[in-house]
């Protein structure tokens, strides 16, 4: 155990060393920021416009999902880069934000599946800071979430099956394929290097 966690934080010092001799730190960081604001942003706008929860459970977890996004912005715009534990805490936690915020809103399910793609910028921070049991937790978290949202639409908003099938399947195959190509090229890139 001891050996996989040393193995994962050389990763991430990896990927930060290579991130700082590139000079986009602080690029990376605003880019970071954006994502988890825009987040925040799409919720507030759910909520000013008429789409937010219409009962009190998901309300509540509407505005702690929108609340979480912009203290997460603010902490990659203005904080210091943050430790593996805490990247990882921050993309766990974007996560299941992203889902608790897409799962509450008041809006037509196509939308609503299609809000699941906030999660690709947390994928790649994941496929390339991370190693591969922080990735598959983020990608399981991920499946998971999309899939919920999903049966959801066709259970409580009578979607058919096949249009949910067609509106879920590109946005796993992008979640998926995109953060492991990813970590893959990361992979090689540190293998040829070291």
């Amino acid at each position: 155990m001891t050996r996989a966690l040393t193995r994962s934080n050389e990763h991430y010092q990896w990927g930060v060393g290579v991130m700082t001799s590139l000079a986009v730190t602080t690029l990376v960081k605003r880019i970071v920021s954006a994502a988890a604001l825009a987040m925040a942003v799409v919720v507030t706008l759910e909520l000013a416009f008429g789409y937010g929860a219409t009962t009190p459970i998901p309300s509540i977890v509407q505005w702690t999902c929108m609340i979480a996004a912009y203290i997460m912005g603010a902490f990659w715009w203005f904080g210091p880069w943050p430790t593996l534990g805490q990247a990882f805490a921050f993309v766990v936690i974007a996560d299941l934000s992203i889902f608790g915020a897409t799962i509450t809103a008041n809006f037509a399910p196509e939308v609503t599946l299609g809000k699941c793609t906030f999660l690709i910028p947390m994928g790649m921070l994941a496929g390339f800071f991370f190693d591969k049991w922080r990735l598959a937790a983020h990608i399981a978290l991920c499946l998971l979430g999309t899939s919920i949202v999903a049966v959801y639409i066709v259970l409580e908003r009578d979607v058919d099956t096949f249009v949910a099938v067609v509106l879920w399947a590109p946005i796993v195959v992008t979640l998926t394929g995109f953060v492991l190509m990813l970590q893959l090229t990361t992979q090689s890139i540190r293998t040829e290097f070291e």
